[in-house]
């Protein structure tokens, strides 16, 4: 019943939470949820490790999770049970300055935990179908939390996201069809099955061309919900209008599970062809992605949506590093996501409080010497700035590095070439931008921060275990890594 539980714990708190009457009970259920999930997740991922690799199944496997699945389990837990320490004081001082109403508190508390369920669920279902419904379920739940604030640009972005997201989840339908199509005739008269499991097993009798249609379908479809260029364009209007915990689950976790999704599709793509046809598409979509992030950086005046842009970059790298299917490299990417995964949300989380305090997310208006004025908040934000841009000590640097000797030593020198430019631009840009915002003298109209312990806990919790998890990566994390990334290469 571990699967099951792992999917019914949110759920039945977001169920809770829409008769709950006291703000306290929400957010207390949201923080028990979200740490009963954690556990659990923990729990299934020394399932995994004692079954030597082998996947958990139940409902005749219905869900299943392997190293790949715990792993990701694992980070949707993380980010949500962060997302949710924060949340307590954002939204009662939102509540407070009639940012939101009574009724958006209650939206807020009820679709987290059904996002969650519906990222859950994408990581837990064998069924590709099944895969699909859960990635719908996560852009209908997520699209109301962008729209949360109901102001005119809310509106916009989650129409927006909507409508991209819309067709790119069209397109993946068609993909997911085309993939069972390309089984129909190959097992003896009966019907194949919708499982990602038995269609991997029988990968090289699958139809070839339509397999190729399917990936083009899926790539584009799952990519807009990544955010991979050129498809990203709700990204930054998403990420900037959104409640900030939702911005961080938004960047966190929920373009991971598209990547998650089209990496599925990848696998059973290259099982089928014996090619790089679909590495060659993931490689050239992530440089492009990487490439394109830095100029949009360099010229954002927003700092959510100069956020958003970085996003574009890391998941750009992920991309790269999974197509070029080197050991070194995948075992990168998934690292880089972990890491990642740890950084971003504190960063959204110290927008969060800049925008409820200077009521604007603009580099002008909020001017210099944030230093000063919100000296926690500066220095935490400081911090995950330094981590995302890469640099030593955090974990960031080792993953990108990780990727980069990977793909020296698996003859994609080129492509080094082409990180390591992209790597640099988005560096000077997030620096330039934060040493702006950060330093410098401050124009006082602003009396000195109070933070309440929720606030800090939830900001420091991430970057502390990032330091700790850079400098010691326990074996048996290594060792799921390292399972996880024999699943994406197709080894046994």
């Amino acid at each position: 019943m571990l699967l099951i539980s792992i999917l019914c714990v949110p759920f039945v708190v977001g169920l809770l939470c829409l008769f709950a009457r006291p703000h306290a009970l929400m957010e207390a259920l949201n923080i028990a949820g979200f740490a009963s999930v954690l556990i659990l997740g923990v729990k299934l991922f020394k399932t995994v490790l004692t079954n030597n690799g082998n996947a958990v199944t139940q409902w005749n496997e219905f869900l299943r999770a392997d190293a790949l699945s715990a792993w990701m389990v694992l980070l949707i837990a993380i980010v949500s049970l962060a997302t949710s320490l924060y949340a307590v004081r954002y939204f009662r001082r939102d509540l407070a300055n009639g940012t939101v109403t009574e009724r958006g508190f209650r939206e807020y508390y009820v679709l987290t935990p059904l996002f969650a369920t519906g990222m859950l669920l994408v990581v837990l279902a064998n069924n590709l179908g099944v895969m699909w419904i859960a990635v719908e379920a996560t852009a209908l739940s997520s699209v109301l939390l962008v729209a949360l604030y109901n102001r005119k640009t809310s509106l916009e972005a989650a129409w927006k996201y909507v409508m991209l997201g819309g067709v790119g989840l069209v397109l993946a339908l068609f993909g997911t069809i085309f993939t069972y199509a390309a089984a129909i005739g190959k097992t003896g008269g009966e019907m194949p099955s919708f499982n990602w499991s038995r269609l991997l097993a029988m990968a090289p009798q699958l139809d070839h061309h339509l397999i190729t249609l399917a990936f083009i379908f899926v790539l584009v479809g799952y990519g807009t919900k990544a955010g991979l260029a050129p498809m990203h364009t709700w990204l930054p209007d998403a990420h900037s209008e959104a409640p900030s915990p939702t911005s961080a689950m938004l960047s966190g976790v929920s373009l991971k599970i598209a990547i998650y999704a089209l990496v599925r599709f990848h696998i059973l793509v290259t099982a089928c062809l014996h090619s790089s046809f679909s590495s060659n598409l993931l490689i050239g979509f992530g440089l492009f992605s990487m490439l394109l992030a830095g100029p949009f950086i360099l010229v954002q005046q927003n700092l959510k949506r100069m956020l958003a842009y970085s996003s574009l970059e890391h998941v750009g790298l992920i991309f790269v590093a999974v197509g070029m299917n080197a050991p070194l490299t995948v075992f990168g990417a998934l690292l880089h996501m972990g890491y990642h995964a740890l950084t971003k949300p504190v960063l959204f989380f110290a927008a969060g409080n800049i925008q409820q305090r200077f009521h604007t997310l603009d580099f002008q208006r909020i001017g210099s010497g944030l230093v000063r004025t919100m000296p926690v908040t500066a220095l935490l934000l400081g911090l995950a700035t330094v981590a995302v841009s890469g640099l030593p000590p955090f974990g960031l640097f080792v993953s990108e590095l990780t990727v980069l000797a990977g793909s020296f030593t698996s003859n994609y020198a080129w492509a080094s070439v082409v990180i390591l430019i992209s790597l640099i631009v988005v560096f000077c840009g997030v620096l330039n931008k934060m040493a702006g915002l950060l330093l410098g003298p401050s124009n006082g109209a602003h009396a000195r921060e109070t933070i309440s312990l929720s606030n800090i806990a939830a900001m420091s919790l991430p970057l502390g275990t990032l330091l700790v998890f850079t400098v010691w990566l326990p074996d048996c994390l290594r060792q799921l890594m390292e399972l996880a990334g024999n699943i994406i290469r197709g080894l046994p």
